[in-house]
């Protein structure tokens, strides 16, 4: 199972919408699977127990116990975990950053040797949405590279990244204050451009579900 894990407040915004895109990907070839709305869910961040790195505990196991719990169980079976997440004030939300934080923690242990203890080797993603415009990718994407690192080493494979730039936020931005955007030229680059950003999650998910492992 491809399981997609969805940081943003909205079912259906940008980020959804792309993380929807790259599962179809996955499903394009036979692959089953699942979207996570992680806000729904009533959970918090680690709260530095360190039951995971207890020499007579469960390494690779969370002991803290919400509704995220289940979710971290199905992230061991899963084949491929896609996170997206939409970047405000120069980071992932809350939500997308306490489950990161569990999940890699969990799987660390304090070791020379043998640092990760994820029990197999499985692709990963990351997806990300964002209001400034393309031209500032890099510095939007960089703050994030030792993330993708530490779970591409967790996991084995190297992990990829898509993103969508200038992303629409309102259905009508003249209620709001934000006279620093164009609605016109932010309307024609949702229009435009982001149906190509999900075209290209699209062949992510596609990929994700075809690598041979």
């Amino acid at each position: 199972m491809i399981l997609a894990l969805n940081g943003s407040p909205r079912v259906k915004g940008n980020t959804a919408t792309m993380l929807q895109s790259a599962l179809d990907g996955a499903a394009s070839v036979g692959k089953e699977t699942k979207l996570v709305q992680l806000y729904r869910l009533n959970y918090k961040g680690c709260i530095s127990c360190f039951s995971c790195k207890l020499k007579t505990g469960i390494h690779g196991h969370c002991a803290m116990k919400d509704d995220l719990s289940p979710i971290l169980e199905m992230m061991e079976q899963a084949d491929a975990l896609i996170f997206g997440s939409p970047i405000y004030y120069g980071d992932v939300t809350p939500e997308m950053l306490a489950l990161e934080h569990r999940f890699l923690f969990s799987h660390m242990l304090y070791n020379r040797e043998k640092r990760w203890v994820f029990p197999r080797r499985i692709p990963s993603a990351f997806i990300y949405t964002f209001g400034v415009t393309a031209d500032q990718t890099e510095s939007v994407l960089s703050p994030f590279a030792g993330v993708h690192a530490r779970m591409g080493d967790m996991l084995g494979v190297e992990t990829k990244v898509c993103c969508s730039a200038n992303a629409w936020q309102f259905s009508d931005y003249s209620l709001y204050e934000a006279d620093r955007y164009d609605p016109v030229e932010k309307k024609k680059y949702h229009e435009e451009i982001f149906p190509e950003d999900c075209r290209k999650a699209f062949e992510l998910g596609r990929s994700l579900a075809l690598m041979d492992l």
